[in-house]
């Protein structure tokens, strides 16, 4: 009897690692992911805000909304990966960031990420920028980038098929900062 439970708990053992692998995903080759680098440099305090969600997040969070006919079910079932890093900047650290946020947009545009939104103006830095899907009628992916009067900073890419229309909502139910409302802005 003793065999037959060792057995069986090694049997689960293998079986719980194998679908804990197969949720482990590289989307680092998915053409909506973006690599933001080393930002523990500037992530540092108390003020930091870190979300990482993967897909089987996402299809737990999609099954828990109930209907799956209204928007945010369809929008996060199209979802592999939602990144945010929003943390506060240090005085002396804020003309690195900024240089660093000019390198983000220097590298998106040149991998043919079609920049949706730019800011600059006086202490303030916001970048929007969409990845079409091959078919040039599908976003898949989605970056975000901030900086605030106050030094706070926001980093954010979405990482799979993207319903724009919906994507308000996704905002207020991960509570995404600078998510909201970037159908109304313009390129300056």
């Amino acid at each position: 009897m003793k065999n037959i439970i060792k057995i069986f708990f090694a049997i689960f053992i293998f079986a719980a690692s194998v679908s804990l692998a197969q949720n482990d995903k590289d989307y680092s080759k998915d053409p909506g992911y973006f690599d933001f680098g080393n930002l523990s440099h500037f992530i540092q305090g108390d003020n930091v805000t870190e979300v990482n969600i993967d897909s089987h997040l996402l299809n737990m969070m999609n099954g828990s909304t109930g209907d799956t006919n209204d928007d945010l079910s369809q929008l996060v079932h199209g979802l592999k990966l939602v990144k945010v890093y929003s943390f506060d900047v240090k005085l002396k650290e804020k003309k690195e960031l900024l240089g660093k946020m000019d390198e983000m947009d220097e590298s998106l545009t040149s991998k043919n990420w079609d920049r949706i939104v730019k800011v600059k103006e006086p202490g303030e830095y916001t970048f929007v920028y969409i990845k079409s899907a091959g078919n040039n009628k599908e976003i898949s992916g989605l970056v975000v980038s901030t900086f605030e009067k106050d030094g706070k900073a926001t980093f954010v890419n979405i990482v799979g098929n993207i319903n724009m229309n919906a994507i308000g909502k996704l905002s207020q139910k991960f509570n995404i900062p600078s998510l909201d409302g970037i159908d109304n802005k313009k390129d300056k």
